[in-house]
């Protein structure tokens, strides 16, 4: 059942979460220190951030494939929206953390935004992945 839209919505925003390897969160000026040595904050400056990325892109991955388990599935998709919010939380608090003037001395790039676009793709899996069982249920109650 790889063709259900819900799969292209996972795999969308499987794609959003990787995509934070392309895009820095902030860009700052090249005499900053901390995260922003090399003038650019990304994921790769923290193991948190890191981490947080790669299990929300194969956690999205992963629920493609749980498509005769939909429970799990749509715990997983919960579990991936978390991991989408916290990111950029995560990432704003780390870097407020390291240079206290972050949102001053510094500009937002696309990889800011990127996790939203990943909660909204997750959001409209979530919901037709409760259209499908719903379905289900109603030819259940046909039998």
């Amino acid at each position: 059942m790889i063709q259900r839209i819900q799969s292209l919505f996972l795999l969308l925003a499987a794609l959003f979460f990787f995509g934070e390897f392309a895009f820095p969160f902030f860009k700052s000026s090249p005499t900053s220190s901390g995260f922003f040595s090399d003038s650019v904050f990304n994921i790769q400056d923290h193991p948190i951030l890191l981490g947080l990325t790669v299990a929300g892109g194969l956690l999205s991955l992963i629920t493609i494939f749980l498509f005769k388990n939909r429970s799990i599935q749509q715990k997983l998709v919960i579990v991936s929206i978390v991991v989408a919010i916290g990111l950029p939380v995560a990432a704003i608090f780390l870097g407020m953390s390291d240079t206290p003037g972050l949102l001053q001395s510094s500009s937002v790039f696309v990889g800011t935004f990127l996790p939203i676009g990943a909660v909204i793709m997750l959001f409209l899996s979530l919901r037709g992945i409760k259209k499908d069982d719903k379905i289900v249920k109603s030819m259940d109650r046909l039998r």
